[in-house]
């Protein structure tokens, strides 16, 4: 799970290090090349129902094998892809592939792991995805330094090729799969949309990845501008932000089960505001911090929400989870693209009103979540 979770979360995010030469190539505005990141989350929600139906029919283990493999087929092919549309058009195509993972991840998790080590798995799951997250923005930038972008996405490609491949070999088995009607698989799925308990949870992903991603799009774009003057090899140390995600992912288990769920996500959500008010600062090293407490705070926010959306889900718990995916990277498509457009038309100031707006609002659906 850790290989699956570096590999998909390290091409999807990393061209996030490369989008200024990016825009330079292909004389795009900051939104515009966003684009190259959100073609890739859209693509991952569009196809993360129809991997859950396939899965109910071949079960999970095997379906995310499958994606696994078309994953790794992809990420070494559509950097090859040529002109800004082939780039696009590579992204798209990834993201779908790649969707059969996190669709299926966490309920896969409390399929395999003791019912008490479940929450634990899970939060370890999400873990490995902020590593792979920072592992491919961290890499990306240099390599483009040293020999451009393209090659850059097609060495990362290659080597979550690998790691993809990797997976689909040492996935643990489970109790034999029993094959589900698509009628059936319908009806849990309509039930899970309207679930009253993990429609907050939902919510909160979507604004939680929303707020981390709208900041990392603007993000170079601001710091290798005037006053700071940055590379792009030296703004993609600011991603090593990543691992304060890395460490609430992980203590996320712990703090639902001694709190529940409320409190690590009004934690979370404050943070999110927070973090983003401080990077206003013009001084680097308070703008850092200010990303670093907002990095902090999303991945607490998603890894609680994560694993509590599978227990709200009950024996549609796969369903739900996919819902949640569905939520999560729809929210990364849009609230990224949208900060991205609020900072060419604001500068940073009207994106962080726009990510502290996003914080706010997971406070107030924490308050529908169910007491525990």
């Amino acid at each position: 799970m850790w290989t699956t979770g570096i590999a998909t979360f390290g091409v999807l995010y990393a061209p996030q290090g490369l989008l200024t030469g990016i825009a330079r190539t292909y004389d795009l505005t900051a939104a515009d090349a966003s684009w190259v990141v959100s073609a890739a989350t859209l693509g991952l929600a569009a196809s993360i129902l129809p991997w859950a139906l396939l899965a109910d029919r071949l079960g999970r283990r095997r379906t995310m094998r499958i994606a696994a493999i078309c994953a790794a087929v992809v990420a070494v092919t559509a950097p090859l892809l040529p002109g800004f549309a082939g780039l696009l058009v590579g992204r798209l195509l990834l993201g779908i592939a790649l969707g059969g993972i996190p669709a299926l991840a966490i309920a896969y998790v409390h399929e395999a792991a003791p019912a008490h080590r479940a929450s634990v798995a899970a939060g370890a799951y999400v873990a490995a995805t902020s590593v792979g997250g920072l592992a491919g923005r961290l890499a990306a930038a240099p390599i483009g330094d040293l020999f451009g972008w393209r090659l850059s996405l097609e060495l990362l490609g290659a080597a979550a090729a690998a790691l993809t491949v990797v997976f689909a070999l040492l996935l643990p088995a489970t109790e034999p799969h029993r094959p589900v009607r698509l009628r059936h698989s319908a009806s849990t799925l309509a039930r899970q949309i309207v679930n009253p308990r993990a429609l907050p949870f939902y919510a909160i992903g979507a604004l939680a990845v929303g707020a981390l991603v709208a900041t990392f799009n603007a993000l170079g774009f601001r710091l290798e501008a005037p006053p700071f003057l940055l590379s792009a090899t030296a703004v993609s140390l600011v991603f090593l932000t990543y691992l304060a995600g890395t460490v609430t992912s992980r203590s996320s288990g712990w703090a639902v089960h001694r709190w529940g769920e409320r409190i690590p996500l009004w934690v979370g959500g404050g943070a999110i505001v927070v973090g983003a008010l401080i990077s206003l600062a013009p001084n680097l090293a308070v703008i850092v911090l200010g990303v670093l407490l907002l990095t902090a705070g999303m991945f607490l926010c998603h890894a609680t929400a994560n694993s509590a959306v599978a227990r709200a889900g009950g024996s549609g718990r796969q369903h739900a989870v996919a819902l949640y995916s569905v939520a999560y990277y729809c929210g990364s498509s849009v609230f990224g693209t949208l900060g991205a457009l609020a900072w060419t038309a604001g500068g940073w100031g009207l994106l962080v009103a726009f990510i502290a707006a996003l914080g706010l609002a997971i406070a107030a659906a924490t308050l529908l979540v169910p007491r525990r």
